[in-house]
């Protein structure tokens, strides 16, 4: 059982800005201020809150929280061993509860028990690897793995069981995912198969959508031009609003902030004019990304094309 008492915590956690490895983008920094906020619950007295962080494949959260818990690195003494920050990743399906707490028993350094084990017996060695470790916060990404595709008894459990870690354990729980997470909160609203006391909703800040950046906005140029002085250039401006477009078209068709990261910063750049940036875009696009027509080909997309297409992305 847990014997952390969040009452006698006098210590604070500190905080740290976002991160300067990442382009800012107005989600993302939200979803940072709310970790932040969500791990300094530690140390309050209040009730726990969770928070789920959902969005499309490669926009940026896995490595968010990734930057999040390396300033919390573990701590390693001659008498004990602390994982401020426990984050698990889940890279397959889920289907049971014992399932779930054998994985994250093993992620924290300790062989689950073998076979069939008692009602409880794994539970009461998750809480106290917690305790002994010292945990102030859980990140437990891909957490869709855990879902079900369809509502059923097993999904209610699970998340029934979520409430209970958020309701007993002294940390509080940072839930990432595809969009599919989302049904997290919203499990058995429409039909009322939840009680309003069991609904993972009532435990959770409001979730938050890693959404993709509009093009033609201020938020967008900011972001790009990250990315452009990261490789030497002069900053971009709405000047430049052919070259932007292109880029924005690959990153809309792509996998968004990581397609960005494979065109800019895979392959060192060694020049210095927005002419030779965009031949460094077009070999990188045709060497990472998937699609037939490369929007850094005048061939492939005339400027009367890029503007249709963009159009079709601001509609």
């Amino acid at each position: 059982m847990v014997v952390q008492d969040k009452n006698d915590l006098k210590h604070k956690i500190e905080t740290f800005p976002f991160p300067q490895a990442m382009a800012v983008h107005p989600s993302l920094l939200l979803a940072w201020e709310r970790i932040c906020e969500v791990h300094q619950m530690y140390s309050l007295p209040s009730r726990n809150k969770g928070q789920l962080i959902f969005g499309l494949s490669g926009e940026g959260k896995t490595f968010l929280v990734n930057n999040y818990q390396q300033h919390f690195p573990p701590i390693v003494t001659t008498e004990k061993k602390l994982i401020p920050v426990f984050y698990c990743r889940f890279k397959e399906a889920k289907k049971s509860i014992d399932d779930i707490l054998r994985f994250l028993i093993s992620a924290l350094g300790v062989s689950p028990p073998k076979g069939r084990t008692r009602a409880g017996e794994l539970s009461a060695q998750f809480y106290k690897l917690i305790d002994e470790l010292g945990v102030q916060l859980i990140i437990l990404d891909e957490i869709q793995q855990v879902l079900p595709e369809k509502d059923s008894v097993t999904a209610l459990n699970t998340l029934k069981y979520f409430c209970g870690l958020l309701d007993e354990l002294p940390p509080s729980i940072v839930f990432i995912g595809s969009e599919r997470a989302s049904r997290l909160l919203t499990f058995g609203q429409t039909d009322k198969t939840v009680d309003e006391n069991e609904q993972l909703s009532r435990r959770m800040f409001r979730s938050i959508q890693i959404g993709r950046l509009a093009p033609c906005s201020d938020e967008w140029l900011t972001s790009i031009n990250w990315f452009v002085q990261k490789i030497g250039l002069e900053p971009l401006t709405y000047s430049d609003g052919d070259l932007l477009d292109r880029i924005y078209i690959a990153y809309g068709h792509g996998r968004s902030m990581s397609t960005l990261d494979d065109l800019f910063l895979r392959a060192p750049f060694h020049q210095k004019t927005k002419t030779e940036l965009t031949c460094f875009l077009f070999k990188n696009f045709e060497k990472h990304c998937h699609k037939d027509e490369n929007p850094f080909s005048t061939e492939h997309f005339s400027t009367e094309k890029v503007k249709k297409e963009i159009n079709r992305f601001i509609l």
